[in-house]
């Protein structure tokens, strides 16, 4: 999902291209994203992709955010989320270099 801000454009065919690899999910499809973190603690290291893009330059940022939800039957839940924001040039499945701003959520 790209983030437009006033006054930028998109071309079509300016999609970013995925991250190889990710989290495979049993039974299910590969997603292209890493969580980066201790591995301790149940992420995948220090060391790993912050964002979804590749041929990318720029800026990344990222919060796990952690709690307890409680549904409408009472029912309580343990939530993490991983929202992450990128900002800055990459090259686009056509080859384009372009510059965006994007949120993952």
């Amino acid at each position: 999902m790209a983030l437009l801000l006033p006054g930028t454009a998109t071309a079509v065919g300016s999609e970013p291209k995925p991250i190889p690899g990710g989290i495979q999910i049993p039974d299910g499809p590969l997603i292209h994203v890493f969580a980066p973190g201790p591995v301790d603690l149940g992420f995948q290291g220090e060391n790993v992709e912050p964002n979804t893009i590749t041929d990318f330059s720029g800026f990344s940022a990222i919060a796990y955010i952690a709690g307890t939800a409680t549904d409408a039957d009472g029912n309580s839940y343990t939530m993490v989320n991983d929202m992450r924001v990128y900002r800055g040039t990459y090259v686009s499945e056509d080859g384009s270099v372009l510059t965006g701003t994007f949120a993952f959520i």
